[in-house]
Order: structure tokens, then C-alpha cells, then sequence
């Protein structure tokens, strides 16, 4: 039967593969590959395979890739696809992405290799964790950018907790928001709050609106993230006083986050991550109000930070904040673990220099010594208390 023939066994066939002239090696290698997709050949098949792999060695690229185009959808084209793939090219690259019958051993090779290679590794649609692991890991971003593009990849929250951070790394290093955007168009739920920072007006909004379901869902952030009185007024006491370096060494202690990734969250000019922060730890709006006013004061903004309240009045709640936080946080880029708070009554009763519980809804008492503050600070904040309603003595 034609099935059992082997290439030994069509002599003029066989002639022509080793051929001297060009033209005779290309007539058999195209005979040869469409014989070995159109029969079983049974026990024969290495032989072809064999026989087509020497072959792809005399011929040019643009013959390997027209091979590797009708070989990539047979399964049993391992041995030719493997020989294409060593051979390089763009026949090694289409193969790596199409190609179903490539050993897995030469996939994990390849994602661990030079980019062209792994970002074709990347884009294939039957990728398994470990793969997608080797890949995240790419020096290259070129590499994970085609992995967050690449929809048929299986992510897990720890993959795209990962990826986020780096994303954010790429956006303060280089100003490349590729990777941040991919993964923002590919993410659910809360999972894309981790790259907050990274996100426009409209985006956050979506990320608040599913922190809020989440939050009346039930979830929790891992531990409660609100501050200390003594930590909120400090952040009111530097903001009031210009002193940004005191102030983000201050949120970053509140948040138990590095200090770069709070001075990104108080220099953000939306004043949207800070209005965020602000509200988990559990800040009065009357204290927000001035914290988010004198940082636009300070920069000379229109205002725009305490725009963010205004945009978020219907959704900023502290659960929601809470959650939101922990997810640009994250616990990776925690400085130290987080430290169990004290839990104060909220029935007791307040110290002289202390103001009442941050839940209370007695009217906010002024706990700042004024003699703590410079004359210009003491100007701002009588004017932020006429702005929100409250009288200095």
C-alpha cells in the first residue's frame, strides 16, 4: 500500500532529495510534506520525519517557513518542528507559537531563552502555569507585555499581583505603560487595583465600584489598615506646614508601605490615590479636606486633588478604601509585616488633646496646637476651617 512506502522506497523521489540543483530538493521536500500530512504512513512516519528534517537543512528560510506553516497543525510533526525550531529563523518563531506537535521540554526551553523566542512562546493559546511562570520572569518586557495580552493564558491573582508591580516599575522607570494597560484590559473585579497608581480617572472609578461590591460582599482587606489619631495628625500637621518629606514618611508609616510607593501615592496631581489612602485610614472629611487643599496649594494646582473627593462622594467609603489600598500595597511590597492595632472604645471619653472617635458624628474638634504651626501654615488652615464651616477661637 501507497501508506507503507518510506522514502527508500520511491527511488526517483528520493533522487531528487539529494539532488545538487536547488529546484530538485525543494520539488521533493514539497512532494515529501504533503505525503506526510495526507498519510498514516503507520510505522514508517520517523523515516519521513527523518527525511524532511535533513532536508530543511539545504533549503533557504523561505522554504522553512512555508514548511512550518503546513506542519504546525500535526500533532505528529514533533521530530521536523523540533529541527525547524534549532534551525532558527522565522520558521523556529511560527513554529513556536503555532506549532501543536512541539515537545514541551523545547516550549520551556524557549521561554527562558532570547525574546524573539519567548514572546512567540507567549502568544500561544495552550499554555499551562509553568510555562506562563518561565515566562513572567523574562528580563524582557516585551515578554510578559505578550503574556498579559495573550487572553488564553492562565492568570492567577499572585501571577497579576506580580506582573502589576512590575508594570508600575516599568511606569516609573521608563514612562512605559504598556504592560500596566494590558493588564488593566485583561483584569476582573479587584484584581486591576493593584495598578491604581497607573490607572486614569475612568478606570479607577471601575476599581472602586468593584471594591465597593466586594466590600458589600462580604471581603475584608487582610488587616484593617485604619490610623492611629496620632498618625492622622501628623499627616495634617505636614501637610498644613508644606513638609512633603515628613508627610510621605508619615503615610508610608500609616500604610506600612515603602516610602516611594507613598511619596507616588501623595505627589499623585489627580489627588485620587491619596483622597483613597486617606479615607482607609480612616481620616475625618474635614481633615482630608485640608490634607488634599494644601497639597494643591503647595504645587499651585487648580484644585485638582480636591476635585477627587467631588468624584468620589458616592463611592469613597472605608471598606472600599481599605481593600483598594491593600491592593496597591499588596503584601510583597510591604516593608514589614503589619502590626496588630489597639482597638480603643469607641465609648470612652476623649482626651483634652485628642479629638473624639473618627466614627463619631459629633462635629470635629480642633486637636492642633496652633503654636506647632508657622504663621503661614496658621493662615491656611483658618481658611480651610472657614472653607469647611468651622470657626478658629
Amino acid at each position: 500500500m501507497a501508506s507503507d512506502l518510506s522514502p527508500a522506497d520511491l527511488p526517483f523521489l528520493d533522487g531528487l532529495a539529494h539532488s545538487a540543483r536547488l529546484t530538485d530538493r525543494l520539488l521533493w521536500l514539497r512532494v515529501a510534506t504533503d505525503y506526510f500530512l495526507a498519510n498514516p504512513l503507520h510505522g514508517r512516519r520517523s523515516e519521513f520525519a527523518a527525511a524532511l528534517s535533513e532536508s530543511l537543512r539545504n533549503v533557504d528560510e523561505a522554504t522553512r517557513y512555508v514548511v512550518a506553516r503546513k506542519l504546525a497543525p500535526c500533532a505528529e510533526a514533533g521530530e521536523v518542528l523540533t529541527t525547524l525550531v534549532t534551525l532558527g529563523g522565522e520558521a523556529a518563531l511560527y513554529a513556536l507559537r503555532r506549532a501543536v506537535g512541539l515537545p514541551r521540554a523545547i516550549l520551556i526551553e524557549a521561554a527562558e531563552g532570547d525574546a524573539a523566542r519567548a514572546r512567540s512562546v507567549a502568544r500561544r493559546g495552550d499554555l499551562d502555569a509553568e510555562i506562563v511562570a518561565a515566562l513572567s520572569e523574562h528580563s524582557e518586557i516585551e515578554v510578559p507585555l505578550a503574556l498579559a495580552r495573550n487572553r488564553g493564558a492562565p492568570f492567577n491573582s499572585r501571577l497579576f499581583a506580580k506582573l502589576a508591580r512590575r508594570a508600575g516599575q516599568s511606569v516609573e522607570t521608563s514612562g512605559d505603560r504598556r504592560l500596566a494597560q494590558a493588564l488593566m484590559e485583561r483584569g476582573a473585579g479587584l484584581e486591576p487595583a493593584a495598578l491604581f497608581l497607573e490607572a486614569d480617572s475612568g478606570q479607577r472609578a471601575a476599581m472602586m465600584t468593584a471594591a465597593q461590591r466586594a466590600a458589600l460582599g462580604g471581603w475584608r482587606a487582610p488587616a484593617s489598615l485604619r490610623g492611629s489619631p496620632e498618625a492622622i495628625e501628623r499627616l495634617e500637621r505636614f501637610a498644613l506646614d508644606a513638609e512633603s518629606e515628613r508627610f510621605a514618611a508619615t503615610l508610608a508609616e500609616a500604610l506600612e508601605c515603602p516610602a516611594r510607593l507613598a511619596q507616588r501615592i501623595a505627589s499623585d496631581p489627580s489627588g485620587e490615590p491619596l483622597a483613597v489612602a486617606l479615607a482607609a485610614l480612616g481620616a475625618p472629611a474635614d481633615v482630608t479636606v485640608r490634607i488634599l487643599t494644601s497639597r494643591d496649594l503647595q504645587d499651585g494646582a487648580d484644585y485638582r486633588r480636591i476635585g477627587a473627593l467631588a468624584r468620589f462622594m458616592d463611592a469613597l467609603n472605608p471598606a472600599a478604601a481599605e481593600l483598594l489600598v491593600a491592593a496597591m500595597v499588596g503584601e510583597g511590597a510591604r516593608s514589614h509585616p503589619r502590626r496588630q492595632r489597639t482597638v480603643l472604645d469607641p465609648h470612652a471619653a476623649a482626651a483634652p488633646s485628642r479629638p473624639q472617635s473618627l466614627g463619631s458624628t459629633a462635629a470635629p474638634k480642633n486637636w492642633l496646637k496652633e503654636t506647632d504651626l508657622t504663621p503661614a501654615a496658621l493662615r491656611r488652615r483658618r481658611a480651610f476651617a472657614l472653607g469647611s464651616g468651622r470657626r478658629e477661637g
